[in-house]
């Protein structure tokens, strides 16, 4: 009788072991998963507000009462979007963004050097050019964070700042200002 009161003792103890190891690997795993979705939405926010910062240094070279021309305002919007960290932290998108992700941040980063290349063609943010570049821009970030806010699991209201642009497939629409 010893023999199985020692067995059952055995038992239990696997048991109790065994449970205690499942909930260590859930526990772990779960961290992990909280781990990764903070770096990501450290890296989102670093590249949406580099994408914003590129884009208003722009506008306010072109807003300047010295504005250069030529070759230096060719210099300085080129320059804009380099210092604003846009291509570093495109980088760090491609280790902890989805495919999906990647291609949106790429389509927000074409739309903004579509507005650098024609801010260096009609420097003017009244025109209708500008507008229309302004527009795509606009469309491309609201989808980039509406798929960034899925990818971290957030809901809520609607990005106020995204306006009719939200999830809006208009390339052309320059409405808005």
């Amino acid at each position: 009788m010893d023999w199985i009161s020692s067995l059952s003792t055995l038992a239990g103890a696997v048991v109790g072991v065994g449970a205690a190891l499942v909930a260590e690997r859930l526990r772990w795993h779960r961290d992990q998963e909280r781990e990764a979705a903070q770096t990501r939405r450290a890296v989102y926010s670093e590249f949406l507000m580099a994408l914003s910062r590129g884009h208003s240094d722009m506008r306010g070279i072109v807003l300047r009462t010295d504005r250069p021309s030529g070759d230096a305002l060719y210099g300085e919007l080129h320059q804009a979007l380099d210092s604003a960290g846009i291509w570093r932290l495109r980088q760090s998108l491609s280790l902890t963004a989805s495919a999906d992700i990647i291609h949106l941040a790429e389509s927000a980063c074409d739309a903004l050097t579509s507005m650098r290349d024609r801010l260096i063609e009609e420097p003017n943010i009244r025109g209708d050019s500008y507008r229309a570049c302004r527009a795509e821009l606009w469309r491309d970030n609201a989808q980039l964070r509406e798929a960034m806010r899925r990818d971290l699991g957030m809901d809520g209201p609607a990005d106020p700042e995204v306006g009719q642009y939200r999830l809006s497939d208009a390339r052309t629409s320059p409405a808005g200002s």
